[in-house]
């Protein structure tokens, strides 16, 4: 068999040229270092110095990654809302009690309401506070809200609700929010630093939900040589409502497993060392037997 094409083979294919660096890169690398600790050192303790080794500088290079932001090493999985269930029609149906608080009765038309500022937003949330009990309404520009109506649109195209797998056969109306850790109350300094401070050390995680609804669109005419008409709710098409939870998501979790398995490791392998040690210096500090003359 020639050479040349098994050659041509790995330079082309860039995962196996990719899995033969790797594996170069530890011959040439670790086994440099083993092969000098195993000429001076013997090679058991020599091998057991440089794993001790490795998983001593594995627990620096886990912590880096568990510190950072995800991206820099293994990830797990990413945070997102999940959807838990589809209402049609009247809230009181959804089986979450919390959802029974919704009342959208008095809100201004959700038309007006997806062009207002986020501040405007937030005023109407606090006029119908009694309305909305613990629920807040989130403005367009909210990104809780974009993140949890990309999360819907994926089961719309998928076609979890017939008729609606066009994103322009749909508009959403309301997105309502509650739950969650608990968001600073201002934006000095002492609020940003004791909300930073009490989120980061509160165990557990409160649910947090939210309430997408949306409609069908009202069919309209395009007219020619003028952009394509801006979707509108159907007034008399039924309320479509999902709910949706949050999941934190475990995207340091492999980082601080491999972390937490480095240091188990190195602890094992000092402690294997400290008894070797000990059981040296016991030899050198014998006394030696006296010889008699024959």
């Amino acid at each position: 068999m020639s050479v040349v094409p098994i050659l041509a083979g790995i330079g082309w294919d860039p995962q196996l040229r990719g899995i033969l660096s790797v594996l170069v890169g530890v011959l040439v690398l670790m086994g440099s270092v083993y092969l000098l600790l195993a000429t001076n050192l013997a090679s058991r303790l020599g091998f057991l110095l440089a794993v001790t080794a490795l998983s001593g500088w594995m627990i620096i290079h886990g912590m880096v990654w568990w510190i950072y932001p995800p991206g820099q090493g293994p990830s797990g999985r990413i945070p997102g809302w999940d959807v838990q269930e589809i209402i049609y029609g009247d809230l009181s149906q959804s089986l979450n009690d919390k959802v029974h608080d919704i009342d959208t009765s008095g809100l201004p038309d959700p038309v007006d309401l997806n062009k207002a500022t986020p501040e405007e937003v937030e005023q109407v949330s606090e006029e119908h506070a009694d309305q909305l009990n613990e629920w807040t309404l989130l403005p367009a520009s909210d990104a809780s809200r974009g993140e949890a109506q990309t999360a819907l649109e994926a089961l719309l195209v998928a076609g979890e609700v017939p008729g609606l797998e066009d994103s322009t056969t749909r508009v959403f109306t309301y997105t309502f929010e509650t739950g969650g850790k608990p968001q600073r109350e201002d934006d000095g300094i002492w609020a940003r630093i004791t909300n930073r401070v009490t989120n980061t050390l509160r165990i557990t995680n409160p649910p947090h939900y939210a309430v997408v609804q949306f409609q069908p669109a009202q069919p309209q005419v395009a007219v020619a040589g003028q952009p394509p008409p801006v979707p509108v709710p159907d007034p008399d098409a039924q309320v479509i409502s999902a709910v949706l939870v949050r999941d934190i998501g475990q995207r340091r979790l492999p980082a601080a497993l491999l972390t937490m398995g480095s240091a188990l490791i190195f602890g094992l392998l000092c402690a294997m060392l400290h008894v070797r040690d000990r059981r040296v210096a016991e030899h050198r500090s014998a006394s030696v037997p006296a010889t008699t003359g024959g």
